[in-house]
C-alpha cells in the first residue's frame, strides 16, 4: 500500500465482536486483523458472559472520543440483528455524536425477520446514520436499495485464507461429511440428524458425519445418542484453526442446510479447500454454489432432497474432485488480500 493509503486504514476504528469470541463475525474480524494495516479494534461484548460484555461495552464507549482525538475518522461498525443490532445502533448513535462517518456492515442471514419484527421505520432511523452499508451479497444488496432505498450500498466478501495445497481423505468411501456452524435449528442441523437416523441402515459404513461448532450441544448429544448414530457422527465441538485445518482435511463434503443465511465463512473456506458443498439457496449461497458445478442446492427443510444429494455423492464419487476444483476457482476474489483491496476503495470513497 502507499503511504496515501496507509494513512486511510489508520483513520479506521472498528466496532465488533471481540475476536476472542466463537462464531463465523469473529472469523472475519480475525482475518482483517491479520490482513489490513493499522487495524484496530474495539469490542462491544465478551465471551465471559453479561456482566463482563457490559464492562467491555462501556471502555469502548469511553475509548471511542480518545481515538478520535487520535485522528480516526470512520467508524466500521459490524453488527447481525437482535441483541448485537440493539447494542450496535447505540455505538453508530454515540459515533455519530463523536464526528465519525459511520458504515454498517450487516453479517447476519436472518435480517429480513428481525427489521420486520422491529418494524422497518425504526430500522430505518439507525441505518439512515450510516454512511454507507456493507452486504455479503447481490441479493443483500438489492434488499438495502428496495426495502431502506439506500444508494451507497456495497456488497463486500467475507476474506477467507485459500491453503496452497490442501489435503483429502485417501479414500472416497466412507464418504465424509462436515458440517461447521451454530448449533440450531436455522442451520438445519437436526434436519440432517434426521435424514442420518432415516437411512442409517443403507449409510452405516458407508457415510460418515464430523458436527463442529456450538450452541444447543446437549440436544445435539442426546439426539446423536438416542437415534443409536454414535458409530455415524462425531461431534467435535467447536474447532480452532489447527483443528479446522485437520478437519477439512479428513472430509470429502461440507455440509449446510441451513435456513437463513448472509454468505457463511465455513463454506468459502470449504471451496478454499477443494470440497463440495451441499447447502440451501438463502442469502448470497447461490451466488458461490451452483448445483452440478461446485455442489447441489436444496429447498430448506427438505429432507428428501438432502438425503438425495448426499446420495449423489456417495454413488458418484468422481464428482467430488471436479465439483471441488471448480470451487477453488471461483473462490479465488474471496482471498483475504483482494478483500483488503476492496475494503480499502470503500474507506477512500467515504
Amino acid at each position: 500500500m502507499t503511504p496515501q493509503e496507509l494513512e486511510i486504514m489508520h483513520k479506521v476504528l472498528t466496532i465488533g465482536p471481540s475476536i476472542k469470541g466463537k462464531g463465523g463475525m469473529e472469523s472475519v474480524l480475525t482475518a482483517y486483523s491479520e490482513s489490513i494495516p493499522g487495524f484496530r479494534l474495539l469490542p462491544t461484548n465478551s465471551p465471559k458472559g453479561t456482566v463482563a460484555g457490559f464492562f467491555v461495552a462501556l471502555r469502548t464507549a469511553l475509548t471511542m472520543p480518545i481515538e478520535r482525538l487520535r485522528g480516526r475518522s470512520i467508524l466500521h461498525v459490524h453488527t447481525a440483528s437482535g441483541k448485537s443490532f440493539v447494542r450496535k445502533a447505540a455505538f453508530i448513535r454515540w459515533g455519530r455524536f463523536l464526528g465519525y462517518k459511520v458504515i454498517f456492515h450487516s453479517h447476519c442471514g436472518a435480517s429480513k425477520d428481525y427489521f420486520r419484527s422491529i418494524g422497518i421505520p425504526k430500522a430505518r432511523r439507525t441505518l439512515e446514520l450510516a454512511s454507507s452499508i456493507v452486504v455479503l451479497s447481490q441479493s443483500w444488496k438489492e434488499y438495502y436499495e428496495s426495502t431502506f432505498h439506500f444508494s451507497d450500498v456495497h456488497i463486500l466478501n467475507n476474506p477467507v485464507y485459500i491453503p496452497v495445497a490442501p489435503a483429502s481423505p485417501a479414500s472416497s468411501e466412507p464418504l465424509q461429511l462436515l458440517f461447521l456452524g451454530k448449533i440450531c435449528d436455522d442451520k438445519g442441523i437436526f434436519d440432517l440428524l434426521d435424514v442420518f437416523t432415516r437411512h442409517a441402515d443403507r449409510w452405516r459404513g458407508r457415510v460418515r458425519l464430523t458436527i463442529g461448532g456450538m450452541g444447543e450441544d446437549e440436544r445435539l448429544v442426546r439426539q446423536i445418542r438416542e437415534s443409536g448414530l454414535g458409530d455415524m457422527i462425531e461431534f467435535i465441538g467447536w474447532v480452532t484453526d489447527e483443528e479446522k485445518e485437520k478437519a477439512f482435511a479428513a472430509s470429502h463434503i461440507l455440509i449446510l442446510p441451513s435456513y437463513f443465511e448472509g454468505l457463511p465463512v465455513s463454506i468459502l473456506e470449504a471451496m478454499a479447500h477443494r470440497k463440495p458443498i451441499i447447502s440451501t439457496p438463502v442469502g448470497g449461497i447461490p451466488e458461490v454454489v451452483e448445483t452440478h458445478r461446485n455442489g447441489i442446492l436444496f429447498p430448506p427443510g427438505d429432507k428428501k432432497e438432502m438425503a438425495q444429494a448426499i446420495d449423489c455423492y456417495l454413488l458418484n464419487p468422481d464428482m467430488i474432485e471436479r465439483h471441488g476444483s471448480l470451487g477453488a476457482q471461483k473462490v479465488k476474489p474471496y482471498a483475504t488480500e483482494t478483500i483488503a483491496e476492496e475494503l480499502l476503495q470503500i474507506y477512500k470513497n467515504i
